[in-house]
């Protein structure tokens, strides 16, 4: 999707304290041979603290940069991975009670580590739906410290799980950042990798199972194997992953050259370097050194990083942004930004 009109005027976002690397091996919860093959340092992890709470700082922050009040917003997009609290409760009503008031459209999405670029999509629409409205928020957070959870061992991509909540306001009367493009690729038939050996129902959390993506995936390339239809399966969806990008570059008008940093999910070393060889940039391009330190934020990576960015004095005025993601689907999910400005409170927080 082509944008010109949709602008990043507040960013925010909160992390918990950094439990490292050494204590949880310390622990038994991180075999340390995979210390070096994966390369993280330590996760972020929230303790009791319930993900809408973190998600309320994150988005009073985003709002207090962007100079936006709550009144201003036509919509509150809650993005969730995990849990957010009592099953037939929508976390994005605790943000309307103690932030943003009820006279917006307020709902969930669900759509894995993506989730924060669909939001991103959906408000851009929103806004452009009708001439007076403002500002949208979109907000997304986790905590994925629970029983059915296994925070170092996810089992996905070699990485580790951060808690932590990130928020970003768009408006259509300009801001820090332009909003140049956002697309979407899909590639369905590898759905099955994210639930084989499962049934669909009961629900694996209704019975106590514990997530176990490793296992699922595994028990999909038997079959894959089996079926010889190993070669489409691996390649596929690289394809629809560089289509996606390369997609969301032609509709921004630049081209790789013109990108100052590209950001990616916060996983292992291998799987990242491997990843952005695809999308055509390399490990110091992004900011997979700050990630490693924080763990895999669900779907705040990205905004995370970028306030990571702004803060430490890492993009200037005229800087694109290549922010690219996939997740369970197999969804793929690209956005090109430019950095108008640096904010204050990024000024201020380096000094």
């Amino acid at each position: 999707m082509r944008v010109r009109d949709i602008f990043f005027s507040g960013i925010g976002m909160y992390l918990p304290e950094i439990e490292s690397v050494e204590s949880a091996v310390a622990r038994g919860l991180y075999a340390a041979d995979d210390v070096a093959s994966r390369g993280f340092s330590g996760a972020t992890v929230a303790g009791d603290m319930p993900a809408p709470e973190m998600a309320l700082r994150a988005a009073r922050d985003a709002l207090k940069n962007g100079g936006v009040s709550p009144g201003d917003l036509a919509a509150l997009l809650y993005v969730s991975v995990w849990h957010q609290g009592p099953d037939g409760w929508g976390p994005q009503y605790y943000l309307q009670h103690h932030l943003v008031g009820d006279d917006l459209l307020a709902v969930e999405i669900r759509h894995g580590c993506n989730g924060t670029f669909s939001g991103i999509e959906l408000a851009a629409a929103i806004l452009c739906a009708e001439p007076d409205r403002k500002a949208a928020l979109v907000t997304a957070s986790d905590n994925f410290g629970t029983p059915l959870f296994r925070r170092w061992q996810p089992g996905s991509q070699s990485t580790v799980m951060g808690d932590g909540a990130s928020a970003v306001v768009l408006t259509k009367d300009g801001g820090f950042a332009q909003l140049r493009s956002i697309c979407t690729a899909t590639y369905s038939s590898m759905e099955e990798a994210f639930r084989a050996g499962e049934p669909l129902f009961p629900p694996g959390v209704t019975e106590g199972r514990v997530l176990d993506f490793k296992t699922r995936y595994e028990t999909f390339m038997e079959k894959v194997f089996a079926e010889g239809t190993e070669a489409e399966m691996l390649i596929g969806p690289k394809q629809r992953g560089m289509e996606c990008a390369n997609r969301a570059l032609a509709e921004a008008e630049v081209k790789i050259d013109d990108i100052k940093r590209v950001i990616v999910h916060n996983i292992g070393k291998e799987d990242a370097t491997a990843h952005l060889s695809m999308l055509g940039f390399s490990l110091r391009q992004s900011t997979w050194e700050y990630g490693s330190g924080i763990g895999h934020l669900g779907a705040s990576d990205h905004l995370a990083s970028l306030h990571h960015l702004l803060a430490t004095g890492q993009l200037s005025p005229g800087d694109y942004v290549l922010l690219a993601g996939v997740a369970p689907g197999l969804t793929y999910k690209s956005a090109v930004v430019q950095i108008l400005d640096v904010p204050s409170w990024a000024r201020s927080s380096r000094n």
